[in-house]
């Protein structure tokens, strides 16, 4: 552009786009399942498996989740949004049932025995139990002064280290008064106890009652200190804490939750939330108490529950919201998979806990003692044989039945064919992917979808256990197969099938696959994990669950998608345009435009832009007929295998919205 540094007319020169060409990101995924901690059906997005570990905590032997996402990462995945399910049921008045997840938690009162702050963990789960709190004192400041201008301030011998909204405890012989500094005069060494500017006053302002001002006072600063700790170990340190909820050192507001990330687009990784939040009960006295603690003391957590033994199949994926909904009602709808819906980023999704079966933290003992050795006439003792560790106190789900899960799979198939952007990950139930159970199973089991939007990953995975004690443990493949496919896009491009392939972070299979086995499923389009090498599996297939065979592929259907979303983001402008040639000449200039760029990186198979891809809006789509009432078609044809093969997208818009519809169409432009 032009610098424009005088007045006058200047003339540019642009391309008939309306808006430049799109460029998505298709490598970022997302997860619904079960882990120790984080907020429930709060979509995060982690781009590590550390940022993972300090919002959803580690590996639990009641869920998936935390195995899936380090499968993500180690294979490459890059950026990867979870959502946290657990179970939450509502009573008619709007409070949680005594079965579901809780926070564990402890309350304080002031001094005057009146409840002041719950001090709770900062989300729901067994875990908060393992929490205890150290109050320290903090910052204590004494001076000594003297009452004036009739209690409503003190000359103070000193005011270093008192600052404005601080408490202060005021002792005269048996009288102790507590009053809060509306406002410090340094050069007077004043503190003011009712501020001398009346539109500043708070309620919780007060003068001096109860003492002689002739005699002399002596003055404490009252603040906290906090240690939090976990299993023992500390994990948090506050110091400088009050209890006035105007100061900016409040205890409410510095152990608050951080914003939870806002918008529809791309956000940023939030910071870890404090191991422990404070809730308020209500408004401070006035003035604001003291908190009723004794430095030193050390306070437990408890009352937190994972809600995991009352789980339902059916809260992985939410309900969906009527118009008329109270927003209290339409937070109790959008859990699980739905609250992912206004994430736009997301291309890929899997919820490997529906798969669910709980296994428990394995024992860890000694070996057994040598026998005594004949030939020695005095043996050493043996030592002393451990106990088993025990393992961590948590709830587990009770796996769900075969049918939960394939409705469910349903139903996660249908909101991504909905979304239109979206593309899904499944698995078998680990019953089905043993050795003792048919290979036709696992057919029968692809059987009951047919979806291009959808994909069927068998056997499970067999991986290193972390956990103290732990060998390892059966996990389904989607996290795995998710971050294959997100670095394969970031590598080559959406357009590259993510298929033979090897996967990281794998020790072996849940069952080996022979080549007749392979064979079988791959014509059945269950996509196959084969140990090729080991140790490690390979990723064998890249094929769709649909019945057409033009959506056979899932590089195929992922890049019809994203062409459909580029073009649905680079014409949102068109919706209220008066339909003319000029606007169906913009269109189509924007639609090629975005065309050329995924040719440029080697998205179709024709040599040229005329064997792979057209892009048509003119007036044999749009007769008269057609803009009477208010629609506009345009047309799009890309060459995703052969040069006369063609997926025609095409691109409408009708009453103030925008239509896109898919279907394939065989033959020479």
């Amino acid at each position: 552009m032009q610098s424009l540094l005088r007045p006058g007319v200047t003339l540019e020169h642009g391309d008939a786009a309306r808006v430049p060409p799109v460029v998505l990101r298709t490598d970022v995924a997302a997860l619904v399942g079960i882990a120790e901690r984080g907020p429930l059906d709060t979509p995060l997005p982690v781009e590590s498996m550390r940022q993972f570990h300090a919002h959803f905590g580690g590996f639990v032997e009641g869920g998936y989740l935390a195995w899936a996402a380090r499968g993500f990462f180690e294979n490459g995945g890059r950026r990867l949004w979870v959502v946290r399910v657990a179970h939450r049921g509502f009573g008619d008045d709007g409070t949680e049932a005594p079965n579901t997840a809780r926070a564990a938690s402890a309350d304080l009162a002031d001094a005057a025995g009146t409840p002041a702050l719950r001090l709770a963990a900062s989300s729901p789960g067994g875990w908060g139990n393992t929490l205890t709190l150290q109050w320290l004192a903090s910052g204590a400041v004494v001076t000594a002064g003297r009452a004036v201008d009739a209690g409503r301030a003190t000359v103070a011998g000193s005011v270093a280290g008192f600052g404005e909204a601080d408490l202060v405890r005021i002792e005269q012989g048996p009288v102790v008064l507590h009053r809060v500094v509306a406002r410090l005069d340094a050069d007077t060494r004043t503190l003011h106890w009712i501020h001398p500017d009346a539109a500043l006053r708070r309620p919780g302002h007060r003068a001096l009652s109860g003492i002689d001002p002739a005699q002399p006072l002596r003055l404490v600063r009252v603040a906290y200190g906090l240690v939090v700790r976990e299993r023992g170990e500390v994990v948090a340190s506050h110091a400088d804490l009050h209890a006035v909820p105007w100061h900016p050192r409040w205890i409410g507001a510095v152990l608050r939750l951080p914003p939870a990330p806002a918008g529809t687009g791309t956000a940023d990784v939030p910071r870890p939330p404090p191991p422990v939040v404070a809730l308020p009960f209500g408004d401070a006295g006035e003035p604001p108490l003291p908190l009723a603690v004794v430095p030193g003391q050390t306070l437990p957590l408890a009352g937190g529950s994972d809600g995991l033994a009352d789980l339902l199949a059916d809260e992985f994926v939410g309900e969906e919201a009527a118009p008329a909904d109270s927003d209290f009602v339409r937070r109790r709808k959008t859990r699980g998979l739905r609250a992912l819906a206004a994430i736009d980023e997301i291309a890929l999704v899997a919820m490997p806990d529906l798969l669910i079966r709980p296994a428990p933290l394995p024992g860890r003992w000694l070996p057994e003692p040598p026998p005594p050795d004949p030939c020695t006439g005095c043996p050493p003792p043996a030592p002393p044989r451990r106990a088993p560790l025990a393992p961590v106190a948590g709830e587990v789900p009770g796996p769900f039945a075969d049918e939960d899960v394939a409705r469910v799979q349903s139903a996660l198939v249908a909101l991504a064919e909905a979304a239109g952007d979206r593309f899904v990950l499944l698995g078998v139930p680990q019953p089905l992917a043993l050795p003792e159970r048919s290979r036709s199973d696992t057919i029968a089991w692809r059987a009951r979808f047919d979806s291009r939007v959808a994909a069927l990953y068998a056997p499970w995975l067999r991986v290193a256990d972390p956990r103290p004690g732990g060998t390892t443990r059966l996990v389904p493949g989607c996290g795995h197969v998710l971050g294959v496919i997100a670095a394969t896009d970031l590598a080559e491009g959406v357009q590259r099938a993510p298929a033979i392939r090897t996967l990281a972070d794998v020790v072996g299979l849940s069952r080996a696959v022979d080549d007749p086995t392979h064979a079988l499923w791959n014509e059945a389009a269950v996509n196959t994990l084969r140990v090729e090498r080991a140790p490690g599996a390979a990723l064998c297939g890249a094929r769709t669950l649909s019945h057409d065979a033009s959506y056979r592929f899932i590089n195929v259907v992922r890049l019809i998608l994203t062409i459909r979303k580029a073009c649905d983001v680079a014409l949102r402008w068109t919706v209220s345009e008066p339909h003319d040639a000029a606007l169906r000449a913009q269109i189509e200039a924007t639609l090629l435009a975005i065309l050329r760029l995924f040719h440029a990186q080697g998205a179709f198979a024709g040599d040229s832009e005329a064997t792979s891809f057209y892009a048509r809006c003119d007036e044999s789509l749009n007769p008269p007929a057609e803009r009477d009432h208010g629609r506009l078609v345009a047309e799009v044809g890309i060459a995703p295998a052969a040069p006369a093969e063609f997926i025609v997208l095409r691109v409408g818009r009708q009453a103030g919205t925008r239509q896109l519809e898919l279907y394939a169409r065989s033959g020479e432009t």
